[in-house]
């Protein structure tokens, strides 16, 4: 050892188990402050972590969106059906009220009581105002009602200004149903195709009948507007209608030579005739006062083309 050596101090190296200690330290203390090397697989755990917190909330969001659309579909289905419900009362009250305004018109021609017969009138104004082929009519009525001191009078001024003018309408909807009728049923090659199309054109007759004296009726309303038809049919005797009646109204001779398909396409125009006549008596909101009730053999000939 020379003087300079012996000069400098002796600094001994730390032991290895100190330094391993001191370095352990440090580790856990940065690792404690979060700043430290994570572990091995410590970023796998915390990405797994947050997907499948993610995919959670995904899934939250797809119930809900799922909830919400069911619950819309519901409302909407639960309003069509409130909606429906409201139609087809408001078509069985239209249909009611032709029939009260026209068992009260009755009444008051009968007994002769102006009140009821003014109740009728203005019943009358409030159902058709608004529409323009009775527009002449309301104002007729309008401007001649308080001038009339009888209520047979007024009756009659009602029927001719607001219903006598709606009765050719019904008259051509009924000689047109019945035509088709025929036409279709002479040439069709089958019953269940005759028997289809014959309920089907009735009852679109029925509609359009309703329709123009206005009651505009919904399903329940045209199905019960069908019995009220089929009631008026029985009870005034008009359903008997056979070969007789056929040829009567077109001829023996001619009547001898249709063929069968003909024959029942003319008798089922009947019949689709007496249908729109009886239609006509319950859908017409005044009893025929002055105006003629439509003539089932003259409506039957202009269907057979004979007028």
């Amino acid at each position: 050892m020379t003087v300079a050596d012996r000069s400098l101090p002796l600094v001994q190296a730390p032991a290895e188990g100190a330094c391993c200690g001191a370095c352990a330290g440090a580790a856990a203390a940065a690792e404690a402050a979060g700043t430290g090397p994570a572990t091995p697989g410590s970023g796998t755990l915390a990405d797994m972590t947050v997907r499948r917190t993610i995919s959670r909330t995904d899934d939250r969001r797809v119930t809900f969106g799922g909830l919400v659309g069911a619950a819309g579909l519901l409302a909407l289905v639960l309003f069509a059906m409130v909606m429906i419900i409201l139609r087809e009362a408001a078509g069985l009250a239209r249909l009611g009220r032709l029939g009260k305004i026209r068992h009260e018109a009755d009444s008051a021609a009968r007994q002769n009581y102006k009140t009821l017969a003014i109740d009728v009138a203005d019943r009358l104004k409030r159902l058709y105002a608004g529409r323009k082929d009775v527009a002449w009519g309301l104002s007729r009525l309008a401007e001649h009602e308080h001038d009339i001191m009888d209520a047979a009078e007024l009756l009659r001024l009602t029927e001719r200004s607001l219903v006598a003018p709606l009765d050719p309408f019904a008259r051509t909807i009924v000689a047109s149903s019945a035509k088709r009728v025929s036409v279709v049923t002479a040439v069709s090659p089958g019953a269940l195709i005759d028997m289809l199309f014959v309920g089907a054109e009735n009852l679109r007759m029925l509609r359009r009948l309703a329709t123009l004296y206005g009651a505009r009726p919904g399903t329940l309303s045209l199905l019960k507007l069908a019995r009220m038809v089929v009631t008026h049919i029985v009870l005034t005797g008009g359903i008997a209608l056979g070969d007789d009646v056929i040829q009567q109204l077109v001829g023996h001779g001619l009547t001898a030579k249709l063929s069968a398909r003909l024959g029942e396409g003319l008798f089922n125009g009947a019949l689709t005739t007496r249908i729109g006549i009886a239609a006509i008596d319950v859908c017409r909101p005044l009893p025929y006062i002055e105006t003629e009730r439509p003539r089932f053999r003259e409506l039957v000939a202009e269907v057979a083309g004979m007028r």
